[in-house]
């Protein structure tokens, strides 16, 4: 998984940008890092957006990195509970779907 980690502070991202949000003078630069983590928050979407009503309910997790300080927003295969292992199965149309391990 392809991260942007600032070459002045701390901060990462998964997310692009120009300079680094934080600290105002650094450039983010991509680094590779496992996709595997741990969930750190969840909800599950029961009535959803149009274009996702086909496959409600489902479940969307907050997955700290294990190898970054960057959490990642995905959707989960099956339901989860704060502390689980998870990894990533596919990006599908810029979306992170993880399965917990």
């Amino acid at each position: 998984m392809k991260i942007f980690k600032c070459n002045s502070c701390d901060y990462a991202s998964v997310s692009s940008k120009y300079t680094c949000p934080q600290c105002r003078t650094g450039k983010l630069e991509a680094q590779e890092v496992s996709p595997k983590g741990t969930v750190f928050s969840f909800t599950d979407i029961h009535i959803a957006p149009a274009e996702f009503a086909d496959i409600a309910p489902y479940t969307i997790a907050l997955i700290q990195l294990d190898e970054a300080n960057v959490k990642v927003t995905a959707r989960m295969d099956n339901p989860v509970q704060i502390g689980d292992k998870a990894d990533l199965d596919k990006i599908e149309n810029g979306a992170y779907l993880y399965t917990r391990i």
